[in-house]
């Protein structure tokens, strides 16, 4: 247990000496052996010698090089490369150069020598030399060069090293070049601000604080506000206006060259990227601009209930950071933008509030047959489709329609329209990008097609039926004048010895008897009251016999 305790502390120490750059309190030359090594600047521009009594030897046996740090104060720190290396000690060798070359920047060489004595008392002896007095800057490459001194052919070393970058935490803590200062933020979506904390910023310097959006550059907006050194809490509250994923703070010191840090609140609100639709209803053009780059897939498509959205062909287009405009457009509520990134996709929907809606249908019967009534705000041309449901939805064009600026136009649909298979499919013929409509089900409005045959058929019937009473009536008249005819001519036959002589009176009553009897049999075949034949005959011989006594007392 103790053994582990103790490796794992050896590797906690390991970790913290690579977090942590050496210190050096003066840049300087050291040699090993104890001997009295100086350096000083030095600038080769003579060739490289040739010596015959060097050839194939190795001279340089290591090469290390590491990142130190003088510091001033606790921010004022500077970096230094410290170059170590290994040489065998020769007569010929009079000492070593050290450059460093990095791209901008010129040849910078220090020549170490090594007393005359010593030269030829450690011949053959490995001796250790140290420089750091090279000043580097953060994120450096840096090539570093050794070289005989004199400089001999063929006697190099050279090696590549980069200098830790200011995402080291000992450089943002101590070195100018580095220190950004921590920001800390709150965000109150309510009333659009963010209030910002800034701490560890340079201390002898004022801090400036600002929104930008982050594209190639920080773009800045109007929130803006500089942190004075002299006060105490430094603290600020910037107004935003929308959160898109590319606003961000950005905070830096009151010096040249200044570094900056970038801290982005709504970094993952990529949703926020697609509210900016907007659509011209005189040119019919839907556009898009990006608040914030981003690669990004935009395809018109309709929308089917809540979450289908059928792409429109040839809508797709590829963006990142230009504005996409979609000419001659049909404003339909079901249109949408569909916006598909690496993070999913988004639908927006720029019409569902119907506020462009440029024309509509509905179904209606005209004279019993099923029509199309267009009606549009704008002159606009219409394409009919009549589509066959199936294992395949096929559709055939009935026809094309104009329909002018505030007007309507009645199509009449073939009588297959009926069937519960068959729909209509109407959509604008003269944009680029429309969406269609589609309407399945059409009852044809049988109930009124069943009421009229029902009035028709009870009309008929009605007539028939009267057309036969009145038949039934002009019959049943006939036979009956014809027996009472007969039944006269017999009572004349029995009397027809006897005069009878009726008064005029008499002979009126009679005649106006016989009216009315036919009026009141016509009356009681229109009322259906059943009267027989016998009836009548019996009516008639009691009239009969009761004239009879009255025209023998006559005679």
């Amino acid at each position: 247990m103790r053994c582990a305790l103790l490796l794992v502390l050896a590797g906690w120490g390991v970790l913290a000496q690579e977090d942590w750059i050496q210190r050096a309190m003066n840049c300087g030359t050291h040699c090993s052996q104890g001997l009295q090594c100086k350096a000083k600047r030095h600038l080769f521009l003579a060739p490289c010698k040739r010596e015959p009594a060097l050839i194939n030897s190795t001279l340089f046996h290591n090469l290390n090089i590491s990142t130190v740090m003088k510091c001033e104060k606790k921010q004022q720190c500077s970096l230094h490369l410290k170059v170590t290396a290994t040489v065998e000690m020769t007569e010929l060798l009079h000492g070593l150069s050290v450059c460093t070359l990095s791209a901008g920047m010129l040849e910078d060489c220090r020549v170490v020598t090594f007393p005359r004595m010593a030269r030829a008392k450690l011949a053959g002896q490995l001796v250790q030399v140290q420089d750091d007095c090279f000043e580097v800057s953060p994120n450096q490459n840096v090539h570093v060069m050794l070289r005989t001194f004199p400089n001999y052919c063929d006697m190099t070393w050279s090696q590549v090293y980069r200098v830790q970058g200011c995402g080291h935490a000992d450089l943002r803590s101590h070195v100018p070049a580095c220190i950004t200062g921590k920001i800390a933020y709150a965000v109150d979506m309510d009333r659009q601000e963010i209030s910002v904390r800034v701490s560890d910023m340079l201390e002898d310097r004022n801090y400036h604080l600002r929104l930008c959006h982050r594209w190639d550059i920080c773009t800045g907006t109007e929130a803006y506000i500089l942190l004075k050194r002299e006060d105490h809490f430094k603290n600020a509250t910037l107004q935003f206006s929308s959160p898109l994923p590319c606003l961000c703070i950005e905070g830096w010191s009151s010096m040249v060259d200044a570094p900056r840090v970038q801290v982005c609140p709504f970094k993952n609100r990529t949703a926020e990227l697609w509210s900016g639709v907007t659509f011209d209803p005189e040119r019919e053009a839907l556009s898009w601009e990006p608040g914030c780059p981003v690669k990004a897939v935009i395809t018109l498509c309709q929308r089917e209930g809540e979450s289908d959205c059928e792409d429109l062909a040839n809508s797709t287009q590829i963006v990142g950071r230009k504005k996409v405009t979609y000419a001659k457009v049909d404003p339909h509520p079901s249109l949408c933008m569909k916006f598909t990134t690496d993070a999913g996709s988004w639908i927006k929907c720029p019409f569902a509030d119907r506020n462009f809606l440029a024309w509509d249908l509905t179904m209606t019967t005209g004279q019993g047959q099923p029509q199309a009534a267009l009606a549009s705000r704008i002159r606009t041309k219409l394409s009919l489709q009549v589509c066959q449901k199936g294992e395949r939805f096929e559709c055939t064009k009935i026809t094309s329609v104009t329909v002018e600026k505030m007007s309507h136009v009645s199509v009449n649909l073939p009588g297959d329209i009926c069937q519960p298979d068959v729909c209509i499919r109407v959509r604008r013929a003269d944009v680029q990008f429309s969406t269609h409509v589609l309407q399945c089900h059409f009852q044809c409005t049988r109930g009124e097609l069943y009421l009229c045959k029902g009035i028709f058929v009870s009309a008929f019937t009605c007539v028939t039926l009267m057309i036969v009473a009145g038949l039934v009536g002009n019959i049943v008249l006939t036979v009956y004048q014809k027996r009472r005819a007969k039944r006269r001519h017999a009572s004349y036959r029995q009397f027809e010895h006897t005069a009878v002589i009726l008064p005029p009176a008499a002979a009126a009553d009679s005649v106006d008897h016989a009216q009315q009897s036919s009026r009141d049999l016509k009356l009681m075949l229109g009322l259906d009251v059943s009267v027989t034949l016998t009836d009548l005959v019996k009516e008639h011989d009691q009239q009969s016999l009761s004239v009879g006594p009255l025209q023998a007392s006559c005679g």
